[in-house]
């Protein structure tokens, strides 16, 4: 059984990682911005607070782990609090994952680093072009990592949009919520579009189990996903 460290134990991706690393015998440490937060409902065995804009709390992070999932970060805010939480955030854990001597981090990252990209197939190896504060602080964060893990093994996974119950912040569940309040009318641009941007949250969770067991990165990674077929976007509506 391996004791592993999940960063945001109750954001939403960060339940379904934890409840898969629970189905397969690891024991799950969850971070909670309060020591108030109890493991109740949670797919955690123990917490630890954990506040990424204090950089003091980092040291609440103890005892051995065979590997760290690191979920959480801020998708709303301004440039100083998402550069903060998501970005310096980011660089705090990685330095106290190499002082602990922890060998295997999955870094759940973004898409958004590749902002409003004009490749037609995004691959690990596109261009990031400039985009917003948001933007900024996904790849700041991919940034610190590459520079301070040192002998840790780290790969970083540019989620895409996330499909799980009683999601509202991508296109698709915009869509769908519109659908059930019922509107005569939907509009969208770009009907024909292929879209394969979105994934299912079990199955970043599966991959996540995956990467923790996989024998050794030989270098840094910052991979996208997404769906492996895509349809047009009117046949998905």
């Amino acid at each position: 059984m391996n004791r592993i460290l999940v960063t945001g134990i109750t954001s939403p991706l960060g339940q379904a990682v934890g409840r898969k690393l629970q189905a397969e015998g690891h024991s799950v440490v969850g971070t909670v911005r309060s020591s108030k937060i109890n493991t109740q409902g949670l797919p955690t065995d123990e917490l630890v607070a954990l506040d990424l804009d204090t950089p003091s709390t980092f040291i609440n992070i103890s005892g051995q782990f065979d590997a760290v999932v690191h979920v959480t970060g801020m998708s709303i805010g301004t440039a100083p609090e998402l550069m903060q939480s998501t970005g310096l955030g980011t660089h705090y854990l990685i330095k106290r994952v190499c002082e602990l001597s922890i060998t295997r981090v999955v870094h759940i990252s973004s898409m958004a680093v590749y902002a409003l990209g004009k490749e037609e197939v995004v691959g690990e190896h596109s261009p990031i072009p400039h985009g917003n504060a948001y933007h900024a602080a996904r790849w700041a964060a991919e940034c610190y990592i590459r520079s301070e893990r040192n002998d840790t093994d780290v790969v970083s996974i540019r989620s895409p949009a996330i499909a799980r119950p009683r999601t509202h912040n991508h296109l698709l569940s915009k869509i769908r919520a519109e659908m059930h309040s019922q509107k005569k009318k939907i509009l969208t641009t770009n009907p024909n579009f292929g879209f394969n941007n979105i994934v299912h949250e079990a199955e970043i969770a599966n991959s996540v189990n995956t990467l923790i067991n996989h024998k050794s990165f030989p270098e840094y990674r910052a991979v996208p996903i997404a769906s492996s077929e895509p349809l047009p976007l009117k046949d998905i509506i």
